[in-house]
């Protein structure tokens, strides 16, 4: 026998699963609020508690600064299919009890794992399941995999004893549920959902193709139509066979490639609408991949990890990069996060963006190289998500080394509340074409545009809409647009709305720059004329970056030095920038001083500076004699 709670649960589900129709329709609690200074910049410090067969690293996590972690808690169990009554029971009750000591330590919030799609060994998935907890189901564990065309179950692309469950299987859905459940009640204050993915070769069951046929105009959210609408006629259409569906699909790729993309958000939909009939202010994010800078666009094409799709139903957005530590390589190349943070941003609707960076696949990271990457993810306005799960006897050298950043970003989170980013150009991402191509030219671009040391924004379609509204005195054009001189877009991908609004920014004096099949770092010198003279010059190393935040008073420069090598997963080595010279355009006078902050220095170290007038603007002009890792300038 399994657990007997397993028979209420079920029908709580189930219940629920009859008056959720529509889950973007249901008014929900905003949980962000709720947890909003949890989640800030600069206090958010975010880490995965386990790593292979070192788990439960609450107390390590803490150490080294982290007060938000990914736990496993109970759903490794889950994907397994679960255990006997006694060992589920045992199980949860260590979990609970880890919990609550993780919050003893200083742990403000739990996020629990659960997979939204693997089935491992199907042959024993269900054999711990009473016969009550059974009935909820309709159907066998087997047919709730994604299959293909002909109805053959696909096999999974991680191999082995995995199985792909569908998203849109309504059996897979109350187990999930179920899952939703029991991490919640056994402390979590989240899902964090891995492997939301659908097959490459895409899933034809007749869930999905069902699914597909509302999404191409029938009782659902539509989001998009095809040039030959299916029947309207709802007793037409539920008339269809299974077959003249899947022969729709062939003859439509793209519009099923779009359909595949929005399973994964309508899945989070439901989960985050059901887990807040358990805990109001329950946080839901998942994997968003990115597992490279380049892929963007083309893991919306293979595995449907549409981030602009998802993000609409997760409270905040998590990739984990798999080789963009930031770190310059032995050959000189330097490696960055910076692009992908300003395209996550414009692209994620407004939700807090957190990534983990790893170099080479390695999900250990030197220390100076974790302090690095904190750094430069606070600097875009971004946090960081670390692997503190270290052997035995690397674990306290790497939290003495680690924490005084942690620290320090905690003691000066103001200065990333409430500030606005430089933007001498703001590069426009059309999201929309992903289902075009999966090489995306803005990624590159804003590669090149962080390498010129250009200060930059990225906006997508989604901010593409003049404020009719305006008050007097207030520009028409929405941000970033409204603060910027210079505006690069290929006007063959505007439609005639933002067209529009193009035209209204050239009117006003605004700078369009087409690619015109350049070159990316080709389009950095006709950039850099069009801006002419820019926020911030740099007189220091090619790996240096610079980043410039404005807030009421003052202005902010977080300054980077990407100069560090990795050697191996614990060790690296700094080579410092010294005597970097910096000129930074202000917008109030009189300046009073220029202050260097940072976690290796005295705090509140003041810079000797000097000030000229240019253009209106006062340029202040100071000296860093010494950057090792990083450093925050305030000038006011």
């Amino acid at each position: 026998m399994i657990l007997s709670s397993y028979d209420s649960v079920r029908i709580s589900i189930h219940r629920f699963c009859l008056w959720i129709l529509f889950p973007f329709a249901v008014p929900q609690f905003c949980a962000i609020a709720a947890h909003e200074k949890d989640l800030a910049v600069g206090i958010a410090g975010h880490a995965f508690d386990h790593l292979g067969n070192i788990g439960n690293q609450a107390d390590v996590a803490a150490a080294s600064g982290a007060n938000i972690i990914y736990v496993s808690g109970l759903g490794a169990l889950g994907y397994q299919g679960l255990p006997p009554e006694q060992e589920f029971a045992r199980q949860k009750n260590a979990v609970e009890a880890y919990l609550a000591h993780a919050k003893k330590q200083g742990i403000r919030l739990a996020i629990g794992y659960i997979c939204a799609t693997s089935i491992v060994k199907l042959n024993t998935f269900d054999s711990n399941w009473s016969v009550g907890f059974r009935a909820g189901f309709h159907s066998r564990p087997s047919s709730w995999r994604q299959v293909d065309r002909n109805g053959k179950v696909l096999k999974s692309w991680y191999g082995g004893d995995y199985e792909p469950a569908c998203m849109n299987n309504p059996d897979w859905r109350a187990y999930e549920k179920f899952m939703v459940r029991e991490q919640l009640s056994a402390g979590c204050d989240g899902i964090f959902f891995d492997n939301p993915t659908v097959h490459p070769e895409g899933c034809y069951c007749e869930h999905c193709m069902r699914a597909f046929d509302r999404f191409l105009g029938g009782t659902g959210i539509p989001r998009a139509r095809t040039s030959t609408p299916l029947r309207e006629d709802a007793t037409a259409r539920q008339a269809r066979t299974l077959a003249e569906l899947r022969d729709y699909v062939v003859a439509h790729p793209k519009e099923f490639m779009q359909f595949r993309c929005t399973i994964a958000r309508d899945f989070f939909a439901e989960m985050r609408a059901y887990a807040r009939t358990i805990k109001r202010d329950t946080l839901i994010t998942a994997n968003n991949s990115l597992n490279s800078a380049d892929v963007l666009f083309s893991q919306c094409r293979t595995y449907a990890y549409n981030i602009h799709e998802m993000s609409k139903a997760e409270d905040y957005v998590v990739v984990e990069d798999q080789s963009s530590q930031p770190r310059t390589l032995s050959n000189g190349n330097v490696i960055e996060y910076r692009p992908a943070y300003k395209q996550l941003t414009a692209i994620s609707h407004g939700k807090p963006v957190i990534a983990v960076t790893i170099a080479d696949g390695d999900y250990h990271t030197a220390p100076d190289l974790v302090r690095l990457a904190m750094a430069e993810a606070a600097a875009n306005g971004a946090s960081y998500l670390s692997w503190p799960t270290w052997p035995a006897n690397q674990r306290q050298r790497m939290i003495d080394a680690i924490r005084p950043q942690a620290d320090f970003m905690r003691k000066h989170a103001a200065l990333f509340k409430d500030a606005s980013a430089r933007a001498d150009v703001v590069l426009f991402l059309p999201f929309r074409k992903w289902a075009e191509t999966g090489n995306c030219l803005p990624s590159r671009i804003a590669a090149a545009l962080t390498r010129g040391n250009i200060q930059y924004e990225v906006m997508c379609e989604d901010q593409m809409t003049a404020k009719d509204n305006a008050r007097r005195g207030e520009s028409p054009l929405p941000p970033p647009l409204s603060r910027t001189k210079v505006f690069i877009a290929d006007p063959h991908d505007l439609n005639p709305t933002e067209r529009d609004l193009v035209e209204r920014f050239t009117g006003s004096g605004g700078i369009l720059v087409s690619p015109e099949g350049q070159s990316p770092d080709a389009l950095l010198g006709k950039v850099k004329d069009a801006i002419g003279a820019t926020s911030i010059v740099s007189h220091g190393p090619p790996t240096l970056r610079a980043v410039v935040w404005d807030q009421a008073g003052r202005t902010i420069v977080h300054c980077l030095n990407l100069n560090i090598q990795k050697f191996s997963s614990f060790e690296d080595k700094i080579t410092p920038a010294t005597d970097v010279e910096l000129e930074v355009r202000v917008s109030f006078r009189p300046v009073h001083e220029v202050r260097i902050l940072s976690a290796e220095r005295p705090s509140n170290e003041k810079l000797q500076f000097t000030v000229r007038s240019d253009a209106g603007r006062s340029v202040v002009k100071t000296v860093v004699p010494r950057l090792n890792i990083a450093a925050i300038l305030v000038i006011e």
